[in-house]
């Protein structure tokens, strides 16, 4: 896992409000608070997603083969694919799947990014990227608003 200059301002960030809240008796509050934080900067990432999605490229690509990780519970296709400037690129995709949708050597229809050709997905698995956000985002509101009934 790749911790970059923003997980650790939001450490610290989630750190001061847990502390000032704490040390004001607003201990629910303050986690509360870091829950909207946290659920405005998964919608602004979210929103980035989608402006990157938006500018991609539909192509076909070929399915060549299948990065697996943990003894294969985790599989990723590997798509060859040409660009609209004729390059060829071979990727791997960015979201784990715990099956093989795809044959291998089969064609299928992908979107890339004309500014990062490495970067692609399959045009009907959009949701992949916003999965996690989305079970984070309702799962944090329910705990908000166990917290909010017992304070």
């Amino acid at each position: 896992m790749k911790v970059d200059i923003t997980d650790i301002i939001w450490a610290v960030v989630s750190m001061f409000i847990v502390c000032y809240s704490y040390s004001h008796g607003w201990l629910i509050y303050g986690l509360i608070l870091i829950y909207v934080i946290m659920t405005l900067l998964f919608f602004m990432h979210i929103a980035s997603i989608r402006a990157r999605l938006s500018r991609s490229k539909a192509v076909y690509g070929k399915v060549v083969d299948y990065h697996e990780r943990d003894k294969g519970a985790h599989v990723y296709p590997i798509v060859t694919y040409t660009t609209e400037e004729d390059r060829d690129i071979t990727s791997t995709y960015t979201v784990e799947d715990n099956k093989m949708r795809y044959e291998l050597h089969s064609d299928v229809m992908i979107c890339y990014d004309p500014e990062d050709p490495m970067f692609f997905y399959f045009p009907d698995r959009e949701s992949d990227f916003f999965r996690t956000y989305t079970r984070s985002i309702a799962i944090g509101g329910v705990i908000s608003v166990i917290l909010l009934i017992i304070a």
